[in-house]
């Protein structure tokens, strides 16, 4: 198990990406770049493998920045903000270089962004109403899951990852249209 500052900022870090990512990836038109979704995905779950005592393996790291980069690169053809698409493809570059020991990512640098950036998706997104809050409310109560580190890091980081797929599908609700509704992007 790791030590309990880093294993607190990766969890930490790992949840706001893959929670904000089920925007990203709900909003994947195509296989061509939900693959490029996945492979980034991959990379970040691999954060849940490294916590529970697995290396750190650099080409799952490599090609989930590749991927990043890729789908940064592809970001028009997902219908979002680009700010949004921006400040989601930086929140999992910091997260994963962090990851892979390269960079230092605060908790408290990693919360601003990942509150900006669900900013920019309730501003551009009529469906997204509550993004802000709803990401302040995650962070909360990530924190407070995580205040059992020092306890139990296995079940504390099993129950990060648990709440963390909840959270993402709530991501993925703010931006797939309700049945019958017509999309609502704002310009």
């Amino acid at each position: 198990m790791q030590d309990t500052a880093r294993g607190v900022a990766l969890a930490f870090n790992a949840s706001a990406v893959l929670r904000i990512g089920g925007a990203v990836f709900a909003a994947c038109p195509d296989e061509r770049l939900r693959s490029l979704y996945y492979r980034m995905d991959a990379g970040m779950r691999a954060v849940w493998r490294h916590l529970r005592g697995s290396d750190i393996h650099p080409r799952v790291v490599a090609e989930a920045e590749d991927a990043n980069r890729a789908l940064g690169e592809q970001s028009r053809a997902l219908g979002l903000p680009e700010e949004f698409l921006r400040g989601h493809r930086d929140l999992a570059a910091t997260a994963l270089a962090h990851f892979a020991g390269r960079e230092e990512a605060s908790q408290e640098d990693m919360s601003a962004r990942a509150v900006e950036t669900a900013g920019f998706l309730e501003a551009g997104v009529g469906s997204a109403r509550g993004a802000v809050d709803f990401e302040r409310s995650c962070q909360v109560a990530a924190q407070s899951l995580l205040q059992g580190w020092a306890d139990d890091p296995l079940s504390t980081m099993r129950e990060v990852r648990r709440e963390t797929g909840v959270w993402a599908l709530a991501y993925q609700r703010f931006v797939t249209p309700v049945p019958g509704a017509e999309p609502d992007i704002a310009d």
